[in-house]
């Protein structure tokens, strides 16, 4: 072989390594590079589920609150309704027993001004011969009075019973009206 020919051969195995040493190089660096994509990629997924868990949370406490706030809301109306009703039906409890009752657990006095409803204006003029008495429709049952031109005043009608009993009548009441809804 001649010295040509051994540099030819040299050259051209010199020039081999130097691209197989290439090829290595830029496949090690497209395999650096694969690598770091993926774990950006893996980063970006976690980033994105977290933030989407987050989205989520926040939109079922929204919903949440959303939803007791309804339910607040319906329940203060069904409240609000329920008491409506039994005022409304407290007429039907009038009669002059209960009205002679409620006159009777007045402190004994000269009421000068005795409301009550039209159908017991009678049976206030008995009880309270020396007193004014006004009819008021608003009133139920029982009597408002006054004295000493109203600076002392008793209101002993159904409606103010029903009131101060409200917070401790309404609890059951919701509790049958939601199980009768609940069942229906």
């Amino acid at each position: 072989m001649t010295l040509t020919q051994a540099l030819r051969r040299k050259a051209k195995e010199d020039a081999e390594a130097v691209w197989q040493k290439a090829r290595a190089d830029a496949e090690s660096h497209r395999a650096a590079k694969a690598r770091a994509y993926e774990e950006q990629r893996a980063r970006a997924a976690e980033q994105l589920a977290a933030v989407s868990a987050e989205l989520a949370r926040r939109a079922n406490s929204d919903a949440e609150r959303g939803a007791r706030r309804i339910l607040a809301t319906s329940k203060a109306a069904l409240s609000d309704r329920l008491y409506r009703l039994a005022v409304e039906t407290l007429g039907g409890l009038r009669d002059s027993e209960l009205f002679e009752a409620l006159a009777a657990e007045l402190p004994a006095r000269v009421w000068e001004r005795v409301r009550v409803h039209p159908a017991d204006q009678s049976i206030a003029l008995k009880l309270f011969p020396r007193a004014e008495v006004v009819c008021d429709p608003g009133i139920a049952g029982g009597m408002d009075v006054e004295v000493e031109q109203g600076r002392v005043r008793i209101i002993n009608t159904l409606e103010a019973r029903l009131q101060a009993a409200w917070p401790e009548i309404l609890p059951a009441l919701m509790k049958d009206v939601l199980e009768e809804m609940s069942h229906s």
